[in-house]
């Protein structure tokens, strides 16, 4: 049975935010890399006060308010039909960690576990400035999606949490984190015939380093204005931009549980996924 989340078997990796990850995204990741190095040598200074706009569209603000802006412009662009959004997207308010450890602000308070499934929590706070969002579907009460599960409905899911880390990552000023909770689905445990579904609900986690060539070129080289239709994501998922979109964010998937600290507040522990 095909579902929005799948998780296989093996460890799950401690999430070390990746510095490296531009090398593991593939071909055609490493061409837009090269092509944004390129630019920026061919072009010079002038270009980058002159030149074409990273996107057709802009935020007013760069602080919350350009968080929710973020939100609102993106969510109606994916849809389970032309009649029908496919989900809503709501920023979700973080407390702020600095490197030593302290917090400013409200809000959840994000940690990583380093231990692999099954072991005693190993948590370490999101240093940095973070925004997070919620994607919620349409579907029921419980924010799941309308309509069939599928890995590459899935897979959709991940270019819309791609698209909201490149335009925050832009025109956010100073944020260095941006992690994008999806809609609750379900994994199948391995065991042969007698596996089980367990839910689970998949966050992405993505930090500037990673995903700075990117910003450094106009997001139409990276995805379409407009993502596909769930009719259209079979032919979608054969295309440059859904491999693309598979290979940036394999090593970005984090099962996400929120805990109750003993502070008082409330934690969101990101867990990594293998590989998907």
């Amino acid at each position: 049975m095909t579902t929005d989340h799948t998780a296989s078997g093996g460890h799950p990796h401690a999430l070390r935010f990746r510095a490296t990850i531009s090398a593991l995204v593939g071909i055609a990741a490493a061409a837009l890399a090269i092509a944004a190095i390129v630019l920026a040598n061919h072009t010079g200074a002038t270009t980058a006060t002159i030149g074409p706009a990273w996107s057709g569209w802009t935020p007013t603000s760069s602080g919350s308010e350009g968080v929710a802006e973020i939100a609102a412009h993106i969510a109606p662009y994916y849809r389970l039909s032309t009649s029908q959004q496919l989900d809503v997207i709501t920023p979700i308010t973080v407390a702020q960690m600095n490197a030593a450890g302290t917090s400013s602000g409200s809000g959840l308070t994000i940690a990583v576990n380093s231990s692999p499934s099954g072991k005693a929590q190993s948590l370490g706070l999101l240093n940095g400035k973070t925004v997070a969002y919620n994607v919620c579907g349409l579907g029921s009460k419980n924010c799941e999606l309308a309509g069939q599960a599928s890995t590459v409905r899935m897979l959709l899911l991940r270019r819309e949490a791609l698209e909201l880390a490149l335009y925050t990552l832009k025109y956010i000023r100073g944020t260095q984190n941006v992690v994008v909770v999806l809609p609750p689905g379900h994994t199948v445990s391995a065991g042969g015939s007698g596996a089980s579904s367990a839910p689970i609900t998949v966050a992405v986690a993505f930090v500037r380093s990673e995903l700075s060539p990117w910003l450094a070129v106009p997001l139409s080289h990276t995805l379409a204005q407009y993502p596909p239709e769930t009719a259209q994501l079979a032919l979608w998922s054969r295309t440059p931009e859904a491999g693309f979109v598979d290979q940036i964010t394999a090593h970005a998937l984090f099962a996400s549980q929120v805990e109750a600290q003993q502070v008082g507040g409330k934690l969101l522990v990101l867990t990594q996924l293998p590989a998907q």
